[in-house]
Formats: C-alpha cells, sequence, structure tokens
C-alpha cells in the first residue's frame, strides 16, 4: 500500500508542533525519522496511526483516507516508546487486545517468537524490563498483520544484542513487503536500515535527509589566518583544529563557489553529509 502524507499541520495552543508535513512511503521500505527533543515526532507518529487529529492536511493509503474509511486502521500498526498498555495483564492476554482491531492477528506468530526470545507468556507484563516490553510490543505489532508499522524510539533502553534482534525484525517486515517508520535517537543503527532519513526541525519542518545534500554543504577548509567573515557569520563550525576547519552552510553551488573564492581559503575539500550534520545545524540556527 502506498501511503501518502500531505501537508500536516498540528498545533497545540500557541506551539506549532508540526507544519505542512509532507512524504510518501512505499511498499517494502524503511524510513527513518529523527529530529532534536521535542521536535514533533511522536506527534506524527500518533497523527498517523489515528490517535490524534492533524489541524489541517491529510494522510492516506492506497488514495483512501483513514477519516472516511475507519477500518483502514487494520493496516496501520503502532508501537509507541513505551508499551505499557497491558501492565497488569500476561503477556499470553495481549493478543485478545489486538484481534479486535486486527481480525488477522497471527497468533501463531507471537507465541513462536516470545518462546524463541524466552519470553514467559504466563508473566505479568509489569515485571518485564524495558528491552523485554519493546520487543513483546513489536512482537505483537508484527503479529498484527498490518501493512504500515510505525515505531516510536524502539531501539531505546536496549543493549546491543536486543538492538540488533530489533534491527533484524524492521528487515524481516521489509522483505515481507511491509512498510515501517522509526523514530529513533540510535542514528547509527537507523541510517544502517534505512532508505531514506527525515529530519523534523523543532519549528515543525520537515526535510528528507537523502534529497538535501545540495542545501546543506560540509566543507573542510584550511585557511591562512582564519575563515573569512562572511562564511563565519553563514556558516556553523563543527570542528576546528589549528587551521583546518569544518563547516556546515546552507548554500547553492554558485554561492559556495563565492564564499571558497575568499583569498583566507588556501584549500578545500566538499565532505559528505551525516544525520548528525542536521543537528548541528538547527542547533547553530542555521537551518
Amino acid at each position: 500500500m502506498i501511503f501518502k502524507v500531505s501537508n500536516i499541520t498540528k498545533t497545540f495552543g500557541k506551539n506549532k508542533v508540526l507544519e505542512d508535513v509532507s512524504f510518501d512511503l512505499k511498499p517494502g521500505t524503511i524510513t527513518g525519522i529523527v529530529g532534536r527533543n521535542g521536535s514533533g515526532k511522536t506527534t506524527l507518529l500518533k497523527i498517523l496511526c489515528g490517535i490524534y487529529r492533524a489541524d489541517s492536511g491529510k494522510f492516506s493509503l492506497d488514495g483512501k483516507e483513514l477519516t472516511d474509511d475507519p477500518k483502514l486502521i487494520s493496516h496501520i500498526g503502532f508501537l509507541p516508546d513505551r508499551f505499557d498498555y497491558f501492565s497488569f495483564y500476561k503477556a499470553k492476554d495481549v493478543p485478545d487486545f489486538y484481534k479486535i482491531i486486527y481480525e488477522n492477528f497471527d497468533s501463531d506468530y507471537f507465541f513462536c517468537q516470545l518462546n524463541k526470545n524466552e519470553i514467559d507468556p504466563n508473566q505479568n507484563i509489569r515485571n518485564f524490563s524495558k528491552g523485554q516490553k519493546n520487543l513483546l510490543g513489536l512482537i505483537t505489532i508484527l503479529a498484527s498483520g498490518a501493512d504500515i508499522i510505525l515505531v516510536d524510539e524502539v531501539l531505546d533502553g536496549m543493549d546491543v544484542l536486543n538492538k540488533k534482534l530489533i534491527l533484524s525484525y524492521l528487515l524481516d517486515a521489509k522483505e515481507a513487503g511491509r512498510t515501517v517508520l522509526a523514530s529513533s535517537h540510535e542514528l547509527d543503527y537507523l541510517a544502517g536500515i534505512c532508505e531514506e532519513i527525515l529530519y523534523l526541525s523543532k519549528d515543525g519542518k520537515l526535510k528528507n535527509t537523502s534529497q538535501d545534500t545540495k542545501n546543506i554543504r560540509k566543507v573542510q577548509v584550511v585557511v591562512k589566518d582564519k575563515l573569512p567573515q562572511t562564511l563565519a557569520d553563514s556558516a556553523v563550525i563543527i570542528s576546528s583544529l589549528g587551521r583546518v576547519k569544518i563547516i556546515l552552510i546552507k548554500a547553492d553551488d554558485k554561492l559556495l563557489s563565492e564564499y571558497l573564492s575568499d583569498d583566507q581559503i588556501v584549500q578545500y575539500d566538499i565532505l559528505g553529509l551525516n544525520i548528525e550534520d542536521y543537528f548541528y545545524m538547527e542547533a547553530g540556527g542555521k537551518i
């Protein structure tokens, strides 16, 4: 199913959390969404699964909107950052709740994966570690049969082995033709499995880091004495070692060429952008 998000805006009081957010998700892909704390990632995911209602804009599955056909919710599975809904139930009770919405819930898969991961179905969930709850939640969402998998900070609180296990589950979902949208602070892990990374800034605007490389440039420069003032005023310096500086700057080819033609610039190299660079740009107020 093609999942299309069009011009979603959401405001809480005077705080605009999302502004004109648009993107498409295709089957058999994993897309990551990153951003600073409070940037609206969780709000966006909750809108996309029907928990929150957007102030404006819409999203659709194969051209059909959830507001017009509520049954479409069975195609969307959402895993929140804390799987605490069923703390006073046993793990084996969880499928009964999900079968209300997901008629094709795969109980065999659910219990098989619990056994595989040595999770006792007869144990009360309140006694689980955060890592066990995350894993239980992900197994549950995957067992739902939903085509669209939305996961919020699923790697948070997990050790290295469990992080790899969760990533393998997400990759399996991708191979099965499902669509995954995952938020995480674990940038290195996330970047390794995603086709695209979306960056949500604190002013609620979304950038596709795979398509934005011509707007933000990363440059290593060697200077005679110091950075030219015009360049220093426009750039974010992320590394400085003697006369060697690594900077981030928002500029097209023409403007960048003008900056780098200054007599103070002895040598320069254009570097590839990392996801972290968007955080540096926003922190420096240049994004």
